[in-house]
């Protein structure tokens, strides 16, 4: 693959032909070997992050053990990243997928060369369900992820399916590195003979796994079983020679039989390895179901290879990410040379005793590669009131705790926490002892110790990366720093954004997170709270009274009978800055990631068109509820940005657009049959300035504007899909905001610009920065021209100015 940085300027004529410019300069080669070289340093060329910092699980972080300052970090559905050491920040390597291939967003494993660090090779592919239509692919790398050469596999992967955080799946043979494994969902193991370039499944291998998730979340009916198949690979480097390859080789599945295996003839037979750890256990108990049963009590859910000679295994009853550590675990170590295994498990649990099992669930463990015998592990998935971190200077024998109780609920922790390159990271709450906020972390399935270094460590959580560079002051009773190591991560998924014309630069509306008021775009904000709403699915400002903004999502609620989700209202009159609920919510309204508010363009009028209902209005900031009159559920509702009291709607199933001209408490029929097509994926704007002027982006229907308010509209040829639209400051010199949408536009996808109401676009992205599914919302800024918001699903808010 070449990178490329295009220009494309296409001109729409009346009747519809296209006329394109092309300007490209190619830079770089795919496939050349450079094995010495500095490492690179990354351009987006002109695209940047608006930061928050994380927002999203980090399954797992990778170092290489033969040259300093290369590591790598997969995410469940946000790519993959490079360290780079000079600036302490991550790079991200996946930004060339675009919506038609965003799977490959979806990490299952990643493994750097141990021999040629140059070489990195990522299996991508996030769902094994039917989510995701195209074919995994292994992404192979000669210049440390700057290029890459994509295998399509004949199997699905899971980088966002439960147990993603088990592995490392791949691993590259360090006596020849030719010789790559995989472990696949259920699928077998596989390997490759040439770098990861060509692939075929291991026949001699007896086991694919037989133990299968039962988490309906991700799946389309429930005969669909996610297998968690093989987990990891670990070659033992002493039983082989430079270019022969290693003969010792170690599989861990996920199975009720034996869950690992070994080969000692490079992989051409294979047997249970001896004397494993296997414990009888009834599997409802655990979260998990399997082909048949009895089964393990626990799993070898990671497994590592210690510079000791030893194979070190994490254990626990759950495959994660939420499955809890107090359903238990363990730690084993398998030494190569001996041929034992010794039991190096963490304490037992003490100040909980409704727990079933005493033993402790692990979600990680890594070992010190200038001494061995200093060990780090972690919980998986202790909740409450906090996961533990342990830390062991004679090889797993003994454990010491990173916090204690010291009598009920007094806590003693031996680290201070620094999150002020995300503070919102406390989720704005503050809680009672034991419990503490911000927390250590939660879905904690990689830990891991810098091999050259053995004063820094770094581990995933379900929201960001943390480390410590001093880890080493541990062991002399002083208390460690531990700060957020996620600079240039970005994994949100964004459902909703607005430019105000005043006041704050951005408001956006997020999953899992709920959002942030942006005044700096370069600085992480706190989290909005009164009412929090973790899932936030739209926001919207007042036209002629911008300090006035409004949010709405979903939440979970704590009730006597269980979670309940509900969906809130939050308003907002000075900027953002401080929030309130509404004085009550929509009953009835459906909770999660649907539905759509707007705001009059004097703030007198709220209009409320939750998924499942018809639309409400209220004139008193939530105290009553009135559905509006003529206006069907499924519905799309904006205000107009001049008149105060127009509101206007589509409505999806029926393809027809309405007004209201008595702040939505009536709608009328406005026109029915502009549509060509279904409006299953669409996006509704009114324009700044511009009475009735609307823009409606129909997915595949295609493009279409009407200056009267819905009742005509003029559909724009050429627009083969186009899910969003925005607008934002307009051109120097035209009298219309600029337009910007993410759409295929003669069978080219590409985030596009108008300066002359949608008569002629111009790309403004390249094919190496297409982030994914990036195809929930669009806005330009109305105070500065050229520059656009883009919000994607797993790599944060994009945006960039004018260069």
């Amino acid at each position: 693959m070449r990178k490329s940085v295009c220009s494309v300027l296409i001109t729409v004529s009346s009747v519809g032909l296209i006329l394109s410019l092309w300007a490209c300069a190619s830079t770089g080669s795919g496939g050349k070997k450079t094995p010495d070289r500095t490492l690179p340093q990354y351009s987006q060329q002109g695209w940047k992050n608006v930061k928050i910092v994380g927002g999203g699980m980090i399954p797992g972080i990778i170092f290489n053990t033969a040259k300093q300052g290369v590591a790598y970090v997969r995410t469940d559905m946000g790519g993959a990243y490079r360290w780079n050491p000079e600036n302490e920040s991550w790079i991200p390597l996946t930004d060339f997928a675009g919506i038609e291939d965003y799977g490959r967003l979806g990490i299952a494993s990643i493994a750097t060369d141990p021999v040629e660090p140059n070489r990195v090779i990522i299996a991508s592919g996030t769902y094994t369900n039917s989510w995701d239509a195209t074919a995994s692919q292994m992404l192979v790398s000669e210049d440390y992820g700057d290029t890459f050469k994509r295998i399509d596999m004949p199997f699905k992967m899971g980088g966002n399916m439960p147990g993603r955080g088990v592995g490392e799946r791949l691993a590259i043979d360090p006596n020849n590195n030719k010789v790559v494994y995989f472990g696949s969902f259920g699928n077998g193991l596989w390997r490759s003979r040439d770098y990861g370039n060509t692939w075929e499944e291991v026949k001699s291998f007896p086991a694919k796994g037989n133990v299968y998730d039962y988490d309906f979340t991700y799946y389309v009916d429930q005969t669909f079983k996610h297998f968690h198949g093989i987990m990891w690979v670990i070659f033992d480097p002493a039983s082989g020679s430079s270019g022969e390859g290693s003969k010792n080789i170690y599989v861990g599945v996920a199975d009720t039989r034996n869950t690992i295996y070994e080969s000692n003839d490079a992989g051409a037979t294979w047997h249970p390895l001896e004397g494993q750890p296997a414990v009888i256990f009834n599997e409802q108990e655990h979260g998990h179901l399997v082909e048949n049963c009895p089964c393990n009590k626990y799993y070898p859910i990671r497994g590592i290879y210690s510079p000791d000679g030893s194979l070190i295994t994490a254990w626990n009853a759950g495959f994660g990410p939420y499955s809890s550590s107090f359903q238990g675990g363990a730690i084993w170590k398998y030494t190569f040379a001996t041929k034992k295994w010794e039991d190096i498990s963490l304490p037992k649990h003490d100040f909980d005793p409704s727990h079933k099992t005493s033993d402790r669930g692990v979600g990680c463990v890594s070992v010190d590669w200038q001494n061995p015998q200093n060990m780090i592990a972690v919980t998986l998935n202790e909740w409450w009131p906090d996961e533990v971190i342990y830390r062991s200077t004679n090889g797993g024998k003994t454990w010491d705790p990173i916090w204690f109780l010291d009598g009920w609920p007094d806590r003693v922790n031996k680290y201070s926490l620094d999150i002020s390159m995300a503070p919102w990271l406390n989720w704005g709450e503050q809680k009672e002892l034991p419990e503490q906020s911000p927390k250590l972390g939660w879905c904690i399935a990689c830990i891991v110790i810098d091999p050259f270094n053995p004063n820094v460590m770094m581990y995933g959580t379900g929201a960001t990366i943390y480390g410590s560079k001093n880890l080493t002051e541990w062991e002399k009773g002083k208390r460690i720093k531990i700060e957020v190591m996620a600079e240039g991560i970005e994994e949100c998924a964004i459902l909703d954004l607005v430019s105000p014309t005043e006041g704050p630069q951005l408001i956006s509306a997020m999953g899992d997170i709920g959002g942030f008021v942006h005044t700096n775009l370069n600085r992480a904000p706190n989290m909005i709270v009164n009412p929090k709403i973790n899932g936030v699915n739209s926001v919207d400002y007042a036209a002629n009274k911008p300090s006035y903004m409004i949010r709405m999502g979903g939440d979970e609620e704590w009730t006597p009978d269980g979670n309940v989700e509900v969906s809130k209202l939050g308003i907002s009159s000075d900027s953002g800055r401080t929030w309130k609920p509404a004085e009550k919510y929509l009953a009835g309204a459906q909770a999660g990631w649907s539905g759509v508010v707007a705001v009059s363009a004097d703030a007198k009028v709220i209009v409320w068109s939750p998924e499942n209902m018809p639309p409400h209005w209220s004139n008193n900031e939530g105290k009553t509820w009135t559905a509006c009159a003529g206006l069907p559920a499924k519905t799309k509702v904006v205000s107009d940005r001049v008149n105060l009291s127009k509101f206007y709607g589509i409505a999806i199933d029926s393809k027809t657009a309405y007004m209201s001209t008595d702040a939505g408490k009536t709608f009328t029929v406005m026109n029915s049959s502009f549509v060509k097509g279904d409006l299953t994926k669409c996006n509704f704007k009114a324009a700044v300035g511009m009475e009735g002027h609307l823009w409606l982006a129909g997915g595949e229907a295609g493009l279409y504007h009407s200056m009267d308010g819905g009742k005509t509209w003029t559909q724009y040829p050429d627009f083969d899909n186009v899910p969003i639209i925005g607008l934002g400051k307009a051109a120097p010199g035209a009298d219309y905001q600029a337009l910007y949408t993410n759409a295929k536009l003669r069978g080219k996808w590409g985030i596009y610009r108008s300066d002359d109401k949608g008569a002629t676009w111009i790309r403004i992205n390249d094919d190496m920065h297409q982030f994914g599914a990036a195809d929930t919302a669009i806005t330009g800024d109305p105070r500065v021209y050229g520059r656009v918001f883009l919000a994607t699903n797993g790599r944060g808010i994009q945006y960039r100015d004018l260069e």
